[in-house]
């Protein structure tokens, strides 16, 4: 059934708006959030306080978003609450950089207050504009719009990102100054993603109402259901992955003696490799499912630790990081996307807050463990932090051979051989046409018929 064309047209330009706000949130990315770490290790913050502001913020910021639904009612709103917390991420970057004017021992600690802040309102915005654009976007194309998104999003971030490294390197001798004016383009940048936000558009509501989901019926899906077991999985790979990902930047700045604009070099290597591979992963998305996309990119994301271990030649690490592009790139697309898939609209805020809260604890507990073990643990080729490294490669693979083999996919998708895939990723027949940013005609057409979602705490396995 077609939706109606006065929805259609603001469909049409609030995609439009939402695509320009990614560019400029991006641009947040690369001139804040890339260099929060950096910006502590500048400051001389030793390891255990970069291990609990990789770990303290995220996991306060996650226990947060399970007053999404709470705060809904009190806005009245979605767009209301995103719109607010949005601002006060964003305001967040002006005592951020106050730091670098009244340099002290406690600026450690300042530090983690004003990123815990930024971070619990960065994460009570996540589900509640993820349920409105989950909404907006048809489901068999979301892999192309957002894909599409995300590409452009990464753009404005290399950019912003490699600029900020080119920038600090010229005022190396005064580097605090500089992350105080990488921190003002932040905060300038997220004022104008706060003014795009303004264009998102909310659906009229439904029918439906939201069914009430007790929590201990969410924690008994995790074992009996396919959603359940996806967000165990994906719990399981989020303590992996920042068991080590903090202490990336760490090992490059601080023991390996890297320039800033080598960091920014290699972090531009990986986004490269993002924006090249991330639109040809939606297409084979939205063909295929985002399950076999999400097996595919996990047999990749182990490997991205241990290939630091080969070598701290320049040219290798930046081969390393292109290939860690290309496996988040699918990663991170679809995890998102299957969640979407198989979540009814009425109650995919709770369920996207949910997931949020457990897979943000996760992280946060993968980064404190690791913090408190990259200065226990024995050394690996002369460094502690590689130890970590091959501890976080193991416990990713394991997550994937552990939770994939038992997933199915939530709705109905074409059969594509595993050579056919490799051969549409690396450049043979595009998995679908070609997708028209300038024109938003997929919303004209038919839904197909997928599956119905399984939900946690349903009988379904």
């Amino acid at each position: 059934m077609r939706i109606d064309k006065s929805i259609v047209q603001k469909i049409e330009s609030a995609l439009r708006f939402s695509t320009a706000e990614g560019m400029a949130y991006g641009a947040v990315m690369g001139f804040g959030d890339n260099y929060i770490v950096a910006f502590a290790v500048a400051l001389q913050v030793n390891s255990f306080l970069i291990g609990i502001l990789c770990s303290v913020p995220g996991f306060l910021a996650s226990l947060a978003q399970l007053g999404d639904v709470a705060l809904i009612r009190r806005f009245k709103s979605r767009k209301l609450l995103v719109l607010t917390f949005a601002l006060l991420q964003g305001l967040m970057f002006l005592p951020m950089l106050g730091l670098t004017f009244f340099p002290r021992a406690s600026d450690g600690w300042w530090l983690i207050l004003f990123v815990t802040i930024y971070s619990i309102s960065a994460s009570l915005t996540s589900p509640v504009w993820g349920s409105i654009m989950a909404e907006v976007v048809p489901d068999h194309l979301r892999g192309r719009y957002f894909s599409l998104r995300g590409t452009l999003s990464t753009l404005t971030n290399t950019v912003s990102f490699m600029a900020a490294g080119v920038f600090l390197t010229f005022l190396v001798h005064k580097a605090l100054w500089g992350f105080a004016i990488l921190f003002g383009a932040a905060f300038i940048f997220r004022m104008i993603s706060c003014g795009l936000l303004t264009q998102l558009y909310e659906m009229p509501p439904r029918d439906k109402s939201p069914v009430r989901i007790q929590t201990g019926n969410f924690t008994r899906g995790l074992f009996s259901t396919n959603l359940g077991r996806y967000m165990l999985f994906l719990f399981s790979m989020s303590f992996a992955v920042n068991l080590a990902s903090p202490y990336f930047a760490v090992y490059q700045l601080h023991d390996l003696k890297f320039s800033y604009f080598t960091f920014a070099v290699l972090g531009t290597a990986s986004s490269v490799a993002t924006l090249l591979t991330m639109s040809r992963w939606g297409r084979i998305a939205d063909r295929i499912g985002n399950l076999k996309v999400m097996i595919a990119s996990s047999i990749l994301v182990p490997l991205i630790p241990l290939l630091w271990l080969v070598s701290k030649n320049l040219v290798v690490l930046g081969f390393v990081q292109a290939f860690s592009g290309l496996a988040w790139a699918g990663f991170n697309l679809c995890s998102v996307n299957y969640l979407y898939d198989a979540t009814a609209t009425e109650n995919r805020t709770r369920y996207l807050a949910w997931f949020n809260c457990g897979n943000g604890l996760a992280a946060g507990t993968g980064a404190l463990l690791g913090g408190y073990m990259v200065t226990h643990m024995p050394a690996l080729l002369g460094y502690q932090v590689l130890s970590l490294f091959l501890i976080s490669g193991i416990l990713r693979g394991a997550a994937a051979l552990i939770f994939l083999p038992g997933l199915k996919e939530v709705r109905r998708v074409s059969t594509v051989p595993a050579a056919e895939l490799f051969h549409i990723l690396t450049g043979g027949r595009p998995a679908d046409r070609r997708f028209s940013h300038r024109r938003f005609s997929f919303i004209h057409h038919h839904e197909p018929v997928h599956q119905a979602p399984d939900k946690p705490g349903s009988t379904q396995g």
